[in-house]
């Protein structure tokens, strides 16, 4: 059962990954404004506390938003703990 629990964390951080790597390619690239607005929603709940977090730290800066970048960090160092325990 837990290991059940763990491959399917593991794969639900893989998605979250995808739709990350996503919102990257749309602030790039002019998509479809639907699909982008689609991948905020998705998204905002994970990058809020992480704007926040970095608005009363030191890398506050307003040329570029470094909270996607900090998530897909954390995304990744959480896949690293889930790859580890599936073994």
């Amino acid at each position: 059962m837990s290991n059940l629990i763990v491959n399917s964390l593991y794969v639900f951080f893989i998605v979250l990954e995808i739709i990350l790597f996503a919102y990257f390619m749309m602030s790039w690239f002019p998509f479809s404004t639907k699909i982008k607005e689609f991948l905020i929603t998705l998204l905002e709940p994970l990058l809020t506390p992480i704007r926040f977090l970095l608005k009363h730290s030191i890398f506050n800066t307003k040329v570029i938003d470094l909270a996607p970048m900090i998530a897909l960090i954390v995304i990744l160092f959480f896949q690293t703990i889930f790859y580890h325990l599936m073994r």
